[in-house]
């Protein structure tokens, strides 16, 4: 068995469930990206909109702070002795209301933290986002062992969330901005 399987089948279910939801969803990314020509992926559709590029460097961002959010929140429970969980259900299918965070008719303001610069071409927020990935699976991985359920803390636009689902609702965002990118795309093919 190679490490990685091996690492894998020692991973609390739950655990192992997100690290999956995200590589879905994170695919689903990378495809919306593919599918813009790569010279439209720096132009805006707008002065007031973001590029292609944005898009990806603020999910990155986002993916950043994720990550170092569940990292201290589990350094914290571990300190105060938390244990695992003993619920193995799913906790993709608990998440209240997916809609709230993929619906794009429904405006979000990013935080200013998570703004992208716009420093980075759409090549670099690639790699931005594939180091954010495997920092938040390195931080899933090392959750591994504690009950997030009891772990909360408020997102700026979904209220309070367990830990289990600030990482279901990281994976929706990045449906949300694979529907942003396609929709870029489309605007600035038909410019």
């Amino acid at each position: 068995m190679s490490s990685v399987a091996a690492q894998s089948s020692q991973l609390h279910p739950r655990i192992h469930e997100l690290i999956e939801y995200l590589a879905e969803h994170r695919r689903r990314l990378h495809e919306a990206v593919a599918s813009v020509p790569p010279p439209l992926r720096e132009r805006k559709p707008a002065p007031d909109r973001w590029s292609v590029a944005e898009v990806v460097e603020h999910v990155s961002l986002v993916e950043q702070r994720v990550a170092a959010l569940l990292t201290r929140q589990v350094t914290a429970a571990r300190a105060s002795g938390a244990g695992p969980d003993p619920d193995t259900s799913s906790v993709v299918s608990t998440y209240a209301n997916p809609d709230a965070v993929v619906d794009r008719s429904r405006k979000l303001s990013a935080p200013v933290l998570v703004h992208p610069t716009g420093a980075m071409d759409t090549e670099a927020g690639t790699e931005a986002l594939v180091q954010a990935h495997a920092a938040m699976v390195s931080s899933l991985q090392n959750a591994n062992g504690v009950n997030l359920a009891p772990l909360v803390a408020t997102h700026p636009a979904l209220g309070a969330l367990n830990m289990y689902h600030w990482v279901v609702a990281l994976a929706l965002h990045d449906d949300r901005h694979a529907a942003q990118i396609r929709e870029i795309g489309q605007s600035l093919a038909a410019s």
